[in-house]
């Protein structure tokens, strides 16, 4: 029996040795003067920090929480954790490097009237209980606020990959569009082709025709009018032949917008993958807590 309760002596010693560990008594400059504070750091920007501390004490019911000369501040607040009677409380939170914050805690009997551990010892001890015990609460402010974050940027970046999507049904359609034109077209090309040629034989038989002085003014008209028939055949022609070849050009241009949207979409897939992965992550740290 004795053994279980120095076990569980020994077991809650350590529990709230650990919770307070990395928190430390200094002095923080409050109005030009240095006070005593409890401070500690967390793994999270300030700005989180700062609105995890003042969404934790809003959900206590104790008011105030307003950012004045860089402290969170609390006048006249009862926090049942730390002290039975009312006491002003600030938090000052700064930022650090690699994302982490530093926050600091003063408390004061009223008119900047401020504890210490010399002072008021269990009061600064449940304040460092107090403070630690943030952790939980600032860390899954963070996830959450970062989870949400992701999960917009998840949203948006899907948007983006609908209208990739949408935009590749219509350069397939674009692209069938074209494909069919100049199918149709050199077909035509080949009948018009056929058609130079015929134009071509009848201009070489009419110019081989002969006959007496008074038929040859007959027979220039002839070639003149066959010859502008090769012409306006000929000019088709090449019309069209000029339309295959911006035809192919179109071609290249809805391949190349293709290429270019399998290569966009791609590259939004794996970044929805990654937004899903750091979700997951994020959501296993909260569950972790």
């Amino acid at each position: 029996m004795k053994k279980i309760l120095l076990l569980a002596a020994v077991t809650f010693f350590s529990y709230f040795q650990s919770f307070s560990q990395g928190v430390e008594i200094t002095n923080v400059e409050f109005n030009k003067k240095s006070q005593p504070a409890i401070t500690t750091d967390f793994e999270m920007p300030a700005d989180i920090s700062t609105s995890a501390i003042q969404k934790k004490l809003s959900s206590a019911k104790i008011k105030g929480g307003s950012v004045k000369n860089g402290f969170i501040t609390y006048q006249e607040v009862v926090i049942p954790e730390l002290h039975g009677e009312k006491m002003d409380v600030y938090f000052k939170v700064d930022d650090k490097n690699n994302n982490s914050s530093s926050v600091a805690m003063l408390l004061s009997k009223g008119y900047e009237n401020f504890m210490s551990s010399e002072t008021d010892p269990q009061v600064f001890e449940n304040a460092k209980k107090y403070l630690a015990s943030m952790k939980k609460d600032i860390l899954s402010f963070g996830y959450n606020a970062n989870i949400q974050k992701l999960q917009d940027n998840k949203k948006s970046l899907e948007k983006d990959l609908k209208k990739s999507t949408k935009n590749a049904s219509s350069l397939a359609k674009d692209k069938s569009k074209i494909e069919s034109n100049q199918r149709d077209n050199k077909a035509k090309i080949a009948s018009l082709k056929s058609e130079v040629d015929n134009q071509n034989k009848t201009l070489e038989f009419v110019k081989q025709k002969t006959g007496t002085v008074d038929q040859m003014e007959m027979l220039k008209k002839e070639i003149s009018k066959q010859e502008d028939a090769v012409k306006k055949a000929t000019k088709k022609y090449e019309s069209a032949v000029s339309d295959d070849s911006n035809y192919s050009k179109d071609l290249d241009k809805v391949n190349n917008k293709i290429n270019d949207n399998i290569t966009e979409q791609s590259k939004i897939k794996s970044e929805i993958e990654n937004v899903q992965k750091n979700i997951a992550e994020l959501q296993g740290k909260l569950n972790a807590l």
